[in-house]
C-alpha cells in the first residue's frame, strides 16, 4: 500500500516523542503475527501458553488458530518503516519501555489468556490497538498498573487522525515486575461488547483506506461518511458467505465498488460463495479461478444503479 502522503500527516508531537524513544533505545511494538517484520531487527514472537494451570485442560488446543504478537524493538529505520508501511493497517501498537527486549516479552506473555465473564479461556487480543483503548479505558487503576508493569507508555494507533495516540503510565507497580497469578485478567462483558465494537469501527476505516488507495477510481467522488456506510454494507454481505478476514473482506468489497453491488447475484458467484464445500478462506480466490470472462461481463451488466440507496436506507431512518 503506498500511503506516504498519508503517514506524514503524523503530528511532529507524537513523531517526536517516538523518535525520542528510538534513540534512547526504548521503543518497542508488539506486531500482529500476520505482517512480516523487517529480518534486521531484534524480536521476540509470544507463545500460546496459558497463565493459569487450570486452563490447560479447557482448552481445544488443536484447533487453536489465535497467534500472539510479535515483540520488536524499533531502531530509526524500522520506525519509519511501521511510519510509511503500516500505518492504515491494524498491525499492533506502540510500547516504550526502559525493560530490554526479553524482560518485556517474559511480561506481555503473561496476558496471552484472560478469563472470560464464563470463566473460561479467553485468548486476549491486547496488541489490537482498537481492544487495548478499550481495556485501558475501562480498567480500573489497579488492573492498568498491572498491565502497564515495565512499560512507560502504549501509542496507539488511530485509523481516522492517522496519528498515534500516547497512553503515558502515571501509575507505577509496587515493586518490580507483577506476578503471573496477577496478570490472569478478568474479562467482564461489557469489555467484550465494547471492544467487538471497536474492532468492527476499526475494519471499516482499515477497508475504507484499502478503497481510497487501491480502488480510488470507483469511490472518488463519494464523501467519507457515505463510503464508510457503503463499506459496512458490504462487510455484513460478505460475512452471509462465511468470509471473515481482513483480505477478503476486502476483497469483496472492491468486487462490490469495481465489478457491480449486487454481483453475488450472478448465479456463477453465488455457487462459489454459499458452496460449502468450499473453506471460506479460498472463496474469493476461487471466484478468479473459476469465473469465465463472459460471467464476469454479465455480472457487470447487471449492475444494480439502485443497490445502494436500497441497501442504506434502514440507516436513514
Amino acid at each position: 500500500m503506498n500511503i506516504s502522503a498519508t503517514a506524514r500527516k503524523l503530528t511532529s508531537t507524537s513523531r517526536q516523542r517516538l523518535e525520542q524513544w528510538v534513540g534512547a533505545g526504548e521503543l518497542y511494538a508488539l506486531v500482529d503475527s500476520f505482517f512480516e517484520v523487517p529480518d534486521a531487527v531484534e524480536k521476540i514472537r509470544l507463545e500460546i501458553k496459558d497463565t493459569d494451570p487450570l486452563f490447560y485442560d479447557l482448552i481445544a488446543w488443536d484447533k487453536v488458530t489465535y497467534e500472539p504478537p510479535v515483540l520488536v524493538k524499533l531502531n530509526e529505520a524500522t520506525l519509519e518503516w511501521f511510519l510509511n508501511s503500516l500505518s492504515l493497517e491494524r498491525w499492533g501498537l506502540f510500547v516504550a519501555s526502559k525493560a530490554d527486549l526479553r524482560t518485556l516479552a517474559s511480561h506481555f506473555q503473561k496476558f496471552v489468556i484472560a478469563r472470560g465473564p464464563d470463566s473460561n479461556p479467553y485468548f486476549l487480543r491486547f496488541h489490537d490497538a482498537a481492544v487495548l483503548e478499550i481495556l485501558l479505558r475501562t480498567w480500573n487503576p489497579k488492573e492498568r498498573a498491572t498491565f502497564f508493569g515495565p512499560a512507560q507508555a502504549f501509542a496507539l494507533p488511530d485509523l481516522d487522525s492517522v496519528d498515534v495516540t500516547i497512553d503515558e503510565n502515571l501509575l507505577r507497580a509496587e515493586s518490580g515486575l507483577p506476578r503471573p497469578e496477577d496478570c490472569l485478567v478478568q474479562l467482564r462483558e461489557s469489555q467484550l461488547k465494547l471492544c467487538a465494537e471497536a474492532i468492527d469501527r476499526d475494519l471499516v476505516k482499515v477497508i475504507y483506506w484499502h478503497m481510497r488507495n487501491h480502488h480510488s477510481r470507483p469511490v472518488q467522488f463519494i464523501d467519507r461518511d457515505a463510503l464508510e456506510a457503503r463499506v459496512q454494507v458490504a462487510i455484513q454481505r460478505a460475512r452471509r458467505y462465511g468470509l471473515g478476514t481482513i483480505s477478503d473482506l476486502a476483497g469483496y468489497a472492491a468486487l462490490m465498488f469495481e465489478l457491480a453491488p449486487n454481483f453475488d447475484q450472478h448465479p456463477s458467484f453465488r455457487r462459489v460463495l454459499e458452496d460449502q464445500t468450499v473453506p471460506n478462506e479460498t472463496k474469493m480466490r476461487r471466484l478468479s479461478q473459476v469465473i469465465s470472462d463472459a460471467e464476469w461481463n454479465e455480472a457487470a451488466a447487471s449492475y444494480d444503479r439502485e443497490y445502494w440507496a436500497k441497501a442504506l436506507a434502514p440507516r436513514r431512518r
